[in-house]
């Protein structure tokens, strides 16, 4: 009798270290997975976050387009005041930028030839949304969009081709809410010259350089009696 009670309670603590074995891997495995799916989690929730001020950003620097758009049209304006949404990012205005020649039948339109634009951007990662000489432009690794024209249109009486110039100071901002930037006129200068062949626009420098294709493109069958270029340069402070 003895024997046989020792042989069963030996088969119920077998099945007992078992039940605890099964029990902690099973929650092993759950604990796991919450872990896993957790960091997934965030990861997916950063992701959504940065693609969301990125959109927030374009949305800013295409209303401060707008405004500097504005000051470059109308002699009266000196100054607008936008506020910019920063993020995580950091706000950049910076020397450089894309350089624009204007050219009527083989000859640049502005005296210095090349006009360098300068840049304002909103940088984050590998992301940039810059604004660029009235341009919009939104660009990563694999290259750039150009969000918004810049202000050129070509009819067949007069073409018309208006830059903002931003004066580079190399100041950036970095902060996690918005930014009021200031921007003011410097200077303005306009130029209207008679046209016998062509006009063309090529951007002799940049970092965008798809996006300044596509105004090239349209600009290359251009045929207007005459072209008016004006600058704006307009300094930016925060």
């Amino acid at each position: 009798m003895s024997r046989e009670r020792t042989a069963w309670d030996d088969s119920t603590g077998d099945r007992g270290v078992s039940a605890v074995l099964s029990f902690v891997l099973v929650l092993g495995i759950v604990l796991g997975s919450v872990a896993v799916l957790s960091v997934a989690g965030f990861e997916l929730l950063d992701d959504q976050r940065e693609a969301e001020e990125l959109r927030t950003a374009e949305r800013g620097m295409t209303d401060l387009a707008t405004d500097l758009g504005e000051l470059a049209r109308y002699d009266g304006l000196e100054g607008r005041t936008a506020a910019l949404p920063a993020g995580d990012g950091t706000l950049v205005v910076d020397q450089g930028g894309t350089e624009l020649e204007v050219a009527v039948d083989g000859d640049p339109v502005a005296d210095e030839g090349t006009i360098e634009l300068g840049t304002f951007s909103y940088r984050s990662g590998s992301e940039t949304v810059a604004y660029d000489g009235g341009a919009v432009v939104r660009s990563d690794e694999a290259g750039g969009q150009l969000r918004r024209q810049p202000t050129a249109t070509c009819r067949e009486e007069r073409a018309i081709v208006s830059l903002v110039r931003i004066e580079p100071d190399e100041r950036s901002v970095h902060t996690g809410g918005q930014v009021a930037v200031t921007a003011r006129v410097v200077e303005r200068s306009s130029r209207t010259v008679d046209v016998e062949d062509s006009v063309t626009i090529t951007a002799v420098e940049t970092d965008h350089e798809r996006a300044w294709e596509q105004l090239e493109n349209e600009w290359a069958d251009c045929d207007p009696d005459r072209v008016r270029l004006t600058v704006t340069t307009v300094s930016l402070e925060s």
